[in-house]
């Protein structure tokens, strides 16, 4: 009987109203608004559907609630849609038919005056994105401003929507006992990544060794990618065989091990067995060379390893558009028979010298775009999980 009332309420309200409603001033109009819809090809878009909503309407997250949009018109058969007039001061008016829509804000001063505009239906598109949850939270609701749209997150943040038409819309999200704004902009046909980063943790494990396909992995960015190793030892060993690695890039999938010695999961290993002066080591690329990160901001680099002899962390500006050089801290491995958790912080590297491309954290923490870890001489070494402090998941995001 409540809903029943509510609804007999806002269409009363839509018809004929000179009060104030929630603090929006209500106007009826003698005057008209004609909306004509067309497809892509200029024909009428007869028949379609255009519901109008308030624009700061948004779906209520109880799973009994209802719609309560202000008013549905049909088009006629030359794809007219004629507004006698709003209830409120603005509203949006949403058309679905068949993979292709329309999203638009009319103005009551609009409707007032009369005026009249075309809306070309385009292909729909999408939203997709993570919510980064804060501790304690399982899940986030998703609203869409105007829209009947509402979805609830996984238990990790990560959400999507389809069928939606190009337009700009606003966000609504319900974290824990929190609520954000956000927006995403739908471009026609396409997929638009919308994460909300207002909870983001900062700290991002970089690389990962349990898949030999993709060692850094950052799904909310869409980041996938895949390291390699180099040498100039011929005689690079790898468990339980010998392999050799050659100067030039050669896939690590066969250096991936299980972890051993009390650790789960896999790691990457490596035997280097040449002389002085000789170096091998894995390479990735964790940023484009037209767009290098920013990660100055980095308080330590934090990885797990066993092993003997002398390996460094490096982090490398690459690329032809840049300024190329790196900067390095050593680290010397005393046994194998133990796992370690090392924490390397910014001053812990070597100051600038010049020599092989030394150009110091400072210059080099700017451009970032490969991390590379090295083994020298006679050095045998198992890492895993390398994980960047003070630095955060959107620090990666390609421009």
């Amino acid at each position: 009987m409540k809903k029943l009332l509510l609804l007999l309420a806002i269409m009363a309200l839509c018809a004929c109203s000179d009060r104030d409603v929630s603090g929006i001033s209500s106007v009826e109009t003698q005057n008209a608004f004609l909306i004509r819809v067309v497809r892509g090809d200029s024909m009428p878009a007869s028949n379609v559907v255009a519901r109008v909503r308030a624009v700061d309407f948004i779906r209520n997250v109880e799973p009994d609630s209802v719609e309560h949009f202000l008013a549905e018109y049909v088009a006629d058969s030359l794809g007219r849609i004629r507004l006698d007039g709003l209830a409120v001061d603005s509203v949006t008016i949403e058309i679905l038919n068949e993979g292709e829509g329309v999203f638009r804000k009319i103005l009551a001063k609009d409707v007032r005056d009369g005026d009249s505009v075309q809306y070309v239906l385009e292909k729909t598109g999408s939203v997709h994105g993570k919510v980064y949850l804060p501790d304690g939270v399982d899940y986030a609701w998703v609203q869409v401003y105007g829209t009947d749209r509402l979805v609830k997150t996984d238990n990790e943040g990560f959400y999507e929507m389809d069928s939606l038409p190009p337009y700009e819309y606003g966000l609504r999200i319900i974290v824990g006992d929190s609520v954000v704004e956000h927006s995403a902009t739908v471009g026609v046909g396409e997929d638009t990544r919308a994460n909300v980063c207002v909870f983001e943790p900062d700290s991002i494990k970089v690389l990962d060794f349990e898949f030999a396909e993709a060692q850094f992995i950052i799904r909310e960015l869409d980041i996938s990618e895949s390291g390699y190793m180099s040498s100039t030892d011929t005689s690079v060993k790898v468990s339980p065989k010998v392999a050799t690695v050659p100067n030039t890039r050669k896939n690590i999938a066969e250096f991936i091990v299980d972890a051993g010695v009390g650790r789960d999961g896999n790691a990457l290993h490596w035997k280097s067995s040449a002389g002085i002066g000789s170096w091998s080591f894995f390479g990735i690329w964790v940023c484009t060379e037209n767009s290098p990160c920013d990660l100055s901001a980095m308080d330590s680099v934090v990885y797990y390893v066993r092993g003997t002899g002398v390996i460094s962390i490096i982090f490398e500006t690459l690329g032809s558009s840049n300024v190329e050089g790196k900067t390095l801290a050593y680290d010397t491995l005393k046994t194998s028979d133990e796992w370690r958790r090392v924490s390397i912080k910014p001053s812990n590297f070597k100051p600038r010298d010049d020599l092989y491309g030394n150009l110091g954290w400072d210059v080099i923490s700017k451009t970032v775009t490969t991390i590379s870890i090295a083994a020298y001489d006679d050095t045998e070494v198992w890492i895993d999980d390398i994980t960047l402090y003070g630095v955060k998941p959107s620090d990666f995001i390609t421009k």
